[in-house]
């Protein structure tokens, strides 16, 4: 291989370096977008790992598809899951695309600086070669040579001084030479190297590009499923709302027999007040306070499962009295299925007082019977009637109307 072409590699290792040189600023520019597609990279992480989750508990909920609506909240969860990590990796590219644009940029500055510095080198090579001729035309001067060829000694000195400066001139000229060769093909390693980082980079760009198509064509997959399942709630509710009118009219019916129960009821009994038992004393949990729940009233308060489960726990009589109405043989019972009423007599301000205990799964008592507070077992806690789960529903009623039994003083949660 000619030297000319060896000078030719070192100028373009030169030019390598040279641009990592100029880039350096450039890089340490970009260092804060590297730091941001670290802080991306993790973020999306992040974000598979939820939408792994997601996917997860939309796979349990579409196998059983009995609540739409929170079926219906996770596949907008996962939505808005994906159409993050859409919008983060196209933040990626774009950042990446410009480290990679500037990158290129500046691989293009150093080449063009190694071609000058290329000429330059060239130049001065054939300066050396030129001299290096002239020296071989007149032949190899020997000192012996020089002092015979020579009229003085004074001659000789000065010839033979000016023969050593030019040997030490070429040489160094040539050890510079050697030097910058040296320095381009390490500058020629470096720009090798970024030319492989730069294919990395726009290999991880693809990738990217793939994932975020990927991520697409799910979010139109997830698109789909909630429009269905948003066609589906909109029928439900259709279909709820017709049972709600019926449901409604159903307790209202329920509400006047119940009302006209008590008012028939001729109590002879006294009530003398106070705080009454808790109607099922192995379970203290309350899931449903007394107000308004689901769009209408909720007249009692609702014991149901809590350490302890509920269902064929024992019932005992809030308080002492008579039972004046037993349902036993209704399962739906308007809705409240098994239920008791308790008459417990007139209280000091001559308002007739009344408990009730619905959703029993048995019913012990019968009209009639005298209870005993906190002792008598009357039924126990069931799932009759129209239930979401196992529990007892429990009212105190002054003259017939439902009362906050907490608020008002009739019984302690604790």
């Amino acid at each position: 291989m000619s030297y000319k072409g060896n000078i030719r590699r070192t100028v373009s290792l030169m030019v390598a370096v040279a641009l990592i040189i100029m880039s350096s600023t450039a890089l340490s520019s970009t260092k804060v977008k590297a730091d941001s597609l670290a802080q991306m990279q993790a973020e999306s992480e992040k974000l598979r790992k939820e939408s792994k989750d997601l996917d997860t508990k939309i796979y349990n909920q579409e196998k059983n598809l009995t609540n739409q609506q929170a079926y219906k909240n996770t596949l907008d969860s996962k939505i808005n899951n994906t159409t993050a990590q859409i919008n983060l990796l196209g933040k990626r590219i774009d950042t990446m695309n410009s480290q990679i644009k500037s990158l290129n940029s500046n691989i293009e500055k150093k080449e063009a600086e190694i071609k000058q510095k290329e000429e330059a080198i060239e130049e001065r090579f054939q300066a050396l070669r030129q001299r290096l001729r002239a020296i071989s035309k007149t032949g190899n001067i020997s000192k012996l040579q020089m002092l015979l060829d020579t009229d003085s000694y004074t001659d000789y000195l000065i010839k033979s001084k000016m023969m050593e400066r030019t040997a030490e001139n070429d040489k160094k000229l040539m050890d510079e030479l050697e030097e910058e060769i040296q320095k381009i093909d390490a500058e020629k390693r470096k720009l090798a190297q970024d030319r492989a980082d730069v294919n990395k980079q726009l290999a991880d760009v693809k990738a990217l590009n793939k994932e975020a198509n990927e991520r697409k064509a799910e979010l139109n997959i997830l698109y789909g499923k909630s429009n269905s399942v948003i066609q589906k709630i909109q029928s439900d509710i259709r279909v709820y709302e017709q049972r709600r009118r019926a449901t409604e009219k159903e307790i209202e019916e329920l509400e006047r027999a119940i009302k006209k129960i008590i008012e028939q009821n001729v109590s002879q009994g006294k009530y003398s007040g106070g705080t009454m038992y808790w109607p099922v004393p192995a379970v203290r949990n309350v899931s449903s306070l007394y107000g308004w729940r689901w769009g209408r009233m909720h007249r009692g308060i609702d014991i149901a499962n809590g350490s302890v489960p509920v269902y064929g726990q024992n019932i005992v009589a809030a308080a002492s009295g008579v039972v004046i109405y037993s349902n036993y043989t209704s399962v739906w019972g308007g809705g409240y299925g098994y239920y008791i009423i308790i008459d417990h007599g007139v209280d000091s301000r001559g308002n007739k007082i009344s408990t009730l205990y619905a959703h029993c799964s048995q019913v012990f008592a019968r009209v009639g019977d005298r209870v005993v507070g906190g002792q008598t077992v009357i039924a126990k806690a069931g799932n009759t009637g129209d239930v979401t789960g196992p529990h007892l529903h429990f009212e105190v009623r002054v003259n017939g109307s439902a009362v906050d039994p907490i608020a008002n003083g009739y019984i302690k949660m604790n």
